[in-house]
This record gives structure tokens, C-alpha cells and sequence, in this order.
């Protein structure tokens, strides 16, 4: 991944097997997974945090194998957002606020964003208030609503997008949209629908790490009519000064990279100073000369 790409884009996780022989080489071990996948793309969403915290001596392993412009996006652990909700959660909070002071002391920090329960609503404002207030000043944040009440283009939205603002924190965008826009294709698509929230869209930037979480169908063909009107959004943020979080989802993430890659290509044609991303193995595939043409010579 280029070290200059003005934006940070990537997948929800970087050991997908079935990225082997698609986007990284054939024989790839998976000890290898995490340094491919850096030199591809810039971030990756944190979301096994939100199960368990690894241990010191995994998180030095992380930063060691991952490029040197490589953050990670760690998002909070369940055990704070969805069992605690943000009540009586000291000691769950300090053994987060521990894993990112080790990847921001190894420079390898992005992000880090708090899911709300569905059912955390409107009404939950001062616990959220509070809690947010409490975190810690020197690292970037970002809260995903999951409720319908804090999207009422109103009173209880200002309230939230007014206390965002006011600490420098930024809103998840969470667009489902393209995975709904028809029947499911296959069973993983299906199985996502039954799983996935739909959410409105709302395509601002409250402080300067907007964050994206496009949730897209496995043919990365049916995913351009919403890759292409998010991509000037997303231009407009970097011209602005910004520096963007995109993260592509699939039904089936053995199709991520592919959807990421998509995003990144439109973006591409609205501002064509975007350096290219690297070759997939699959790209490297179509390229190399057909070994039945070369016998004929």
C-alpha cells in the first residue's frame, strides 16, 4: 500500500484463507496473512477486539509483521459496549485504553470506534455522554449508532452530532444499502441480509476521520451505483483536509478485497493524483502469458 494514499481503506479482517490464490499468492502461510495484506491496504477493522483483548506479546507481533503506514481501527469489546453498556465498566475500559496506548506507542493506532447495542436509543444519551466524555483525549474516535431514535433529523440527532463535534469524534456511517437493493444471490448474501441492520445514511464528516463501513455484494458489479455516489463524498473529505476511514464489507468476505478495490478505482477517477493499489494475485494470473501460446513458439 502506498504510504502516501491520503485516505485509509480496508477490510474487516486481514486472515481470510480465501483471499489464498485470489489476493495473495498460492502457498501463502497464514503466519504470512497479516504482512500481505498490509502492503495491499492501509487499515483493517479491529473487530476481534470486540471478543477478546490479545496479549501484549500478540499485539508487538501485529505491529512488527504490518507495513510501516498500517493503522489498525480496534473496535471496543462487547464486553463494554453490549454487556456493560457503558455502565460500571472501568476495568474493561483500562485493559482497551491499554491495547491502544501499545499500538499508538508503535505508531500503528488509527481509529477506534464504539458500536452501540440496537436498543441503546436516545434515551441512553447521558450514559453515552458520560462515558464518551471520560475517554481518553490523545486518540481518534468514532461512535455507530445502531437505534432508529438517534436518526430523527432532528432534535435527539442534533444532540448526538452536537456532542460528537464537541469531542472531536466522529460518526459511523453504516451503508447496507447495496446488499438490499435486491434478492440475495446466494446463501452468504442471505445469511447477511438475516444479520445486517439497514441504517440511514447520513454522508457527513463531523470531525476529520469519517468512517465508512460499506456493506456490498459479493459481485463487486452490483455494488456500483453506491461506489460511485460515495465517491466524490469521500474525495471531498481528503480535499478538505480529512483522513478518512473506508472499510469494505461483503456477504461473503472472501470477496472484500475485491469490493475495497472497486471503491478505490472509482475514487480514482474523480481525483486521478490517487496513486494505483497493488496487483492482486488474481491480476497477476491474468497477466502472465498462456503457457499453451508459449509452446507454440
Amino acid at each position: 500500500m502506498p504510504a502516501k494514499l491520503p485516505y485509509y481503506l480496508g477490510c474487516p479482517a486481514w486472515s481470510n484463507r480465501d483471499w489464498i490464490g485470489t489476493v495473495f499468492p498460492d502457498g501463502t502461510a497464514p503466519a504470512d496473512l497479516l504482512r500481505k495484506y498490509s502492503r495491499l491496504f492501509n487499515t483493517v477493522e479491529g473487530n476481534t477486539l470486540f471478543y477478546a483483548l490479545p496479549p501484549a506479546a500478540t499485539l508487538e507481533r501485529w505491529m512488527a509483521e504490518s507495513a510501516p503506514s498500517f493503522r489498525f481501527a480496534p473496535k471496543f469489546p462487547k464486553a463494554i459496549s453490549h454487556e456493560r453498556r457503558l455502565h460500571s465498566a472501568k476495568e474493561e475500559s483500562k485493559a482497551f485504553f491499554k491495547v491502544l496506548e501499545t499500538l499508538a506507542d508503535g505508531d500503528k493506532l488509527g481509529l477506534s470506534f464504539l458500536q452501540l447495542p440496537p436498543s441503546f436509543n436516545i434515551n441512553n444519551l447521558d450514559t453515552l455522554t458520560k462515558y464518551l466524555k471520560a475517554l481518553p483525549k490523545d486518540y481518534a474516535f468514532a461512535v455507530e449508532p445502531r437505534h432508529i431514535s438517534w436518526y430523527d433529523q432532528g432534535d435527539n440527532e442534533k444532540r448526538l452530532d452536537d456532542l460528537l463535534e464537541t469531542l472531536g469524534m466522529d460518526k459511523v456511517i453504516f451503508d447496507s444499502r447495496p446488499l438490499f437493493s435486491q434478492e440475495a444471490d446466494d446463501h452468504e448474501e442471505q445469511s447477511a441480509m438475516e444479520r445486517k441492520p439497514q441504517m440511514p445514511i447520513r454522508r457527513v464528516a463531523i470531525s476529520q476521520h469519517p468512517m465508512l463501513r460499506f456493506i456490498g455484494r459479493n459481485d463487486s458489479d452490483k455494488n456500483h451505483v453506491w461506489i460511485k455516489e460515495w465517491a466524490p463524498v469521500i474525495n471531498k473529505w481528503i480535499l478538505e483536509g480529512k483522513r478518512p476511514y473506508i472499510f469494505a464489507h461483503a456477504a461473503d468476505d472472501a470477496y472484500a478485497p475485491f469490493v475495497a478495490r472497486r471503491l478505490h478505482q472509482q475514487l480514482a477517477k474523480v481525483n486521478p493524483l490517487l496513486p494505483q493499489l497493488p496487483d492482486f494475485e488474481s491480476d497477476r494470473a491474468k497477466s502472465a502469458p498462456d503457457q499453451e501460446q508459449l509452446d507454440l513458439f
